[in-house]
């Protein structure tokens, strides 16, 4: 079997040394390179062109992320992030990374880790995690810079790469580990949660009126009401949706006024 060709990228060189003395375990993996700041590893990583690459999220300068987004779609390599912080570890998994290590990790966790990467690489799946991984680093250029939140979505399908603008969309609709953008007559699926999703995006345009569903406000015509304070969301599309009970006030919130 052909070695698997590893870059392992952490300002901190005792993290550094401590995944290299790991790696130096596995028979079938190869550490072509090593960095200790996101720009040389940018640079290592056109360079080389690894299969694997073990990124320190949280770096001065030019962080994990940012290295991802310096990066072309055909140069993104199956990436483990590692981290020390759980919120890092959470926005690794929303941007599709293959598996992450919390800091400090202990042997079992790290070679989990790379099971997990090995049984990716070479498969369909490891192309299509990459492409989301490289989908989900474009998506953060689009992060306004006062506001912090996404102006566009990225959606990938049949080969292409297509670019939303967050105030087109009329609703978000729960569809198992996807979610349904609802934008006219067309529906987009994304890879996401209704609760991740939201989070991302700013909470004075998209409110929660449901388990599985949020609402554009600007996209609202008018509210029905139905019964036991349940109401009916009108669009301006004409699209009825309908908002629950438990719901009501997120709505009220945004409103600044009871219902």
């Amino acid at each position: 079997m052909a070695s698997i060709r590893t870059i392992v990228v952490d300002d901190e060189k005792p993290a550094r040394m401590r995944l290299l003395e790991l790696l130096q375990r596995e028979t079938e993996i190869e550490v072509v390179a090593t960095a200790s700041d996101g720009n040389d590893a940018v640079a290592q990583i056109r360079a080389t062109r690894p299969d694997l690459l073990f990124l320190d999220v949280q770096m001065p300068g030019l962080d994990g992320f940012g290295v991802l987004q310096q990066l072309a779609h055909d140069e993104m390599p199956v990436t483990i992030f590692v981290t020390a912080y759980d919120k890092y570890a959470i926005q690794a998994f929303d941007a599709h990374a293959i598996d992450y290590l919390l800091k400090p990790f202990s042997d079992q966790r790290f070679e989990a880790a790379v099971e997990r990467a090995r049984r990716y690489l070479g498969t369909p799946e490891a192309r299509e995690r990459a492409d989301e991984l490289a989908a989900a680093t474009q998506e953060r250029r689009s992060v306004n810079a006062r506001s912090g939140f996404l102006e566009r979505l990225v959606l990938k399908s049949n080969g292409s790469v297509t670019f939303l603008s967050v105030e087109d969309v009329d609703w978000v609709e729960a569809a198992g580990v996807y979610v349904n953008l609802h934008v006219g007559p067309k529906v987009h699926l994304y890879r996401s949660s209704v609760t991740q999703l939201l989070q991302r995006l700013d909470q004075r345009q998209f409110v929660r009126i449901h388990r599985s569903a949020a609402v554009n406000v600007a996209k609202i015509r008018e509210l029905r009401t139905r019964s036991h304070g349940d109401f009916t969301v009108i669009l301006k599309n004409g699209g009825e949706l309908a908002m629950s009970r438990g719901y009501r006030a997120n709505l009220e919130s945004w409103l600044k006024q009871p219902l």
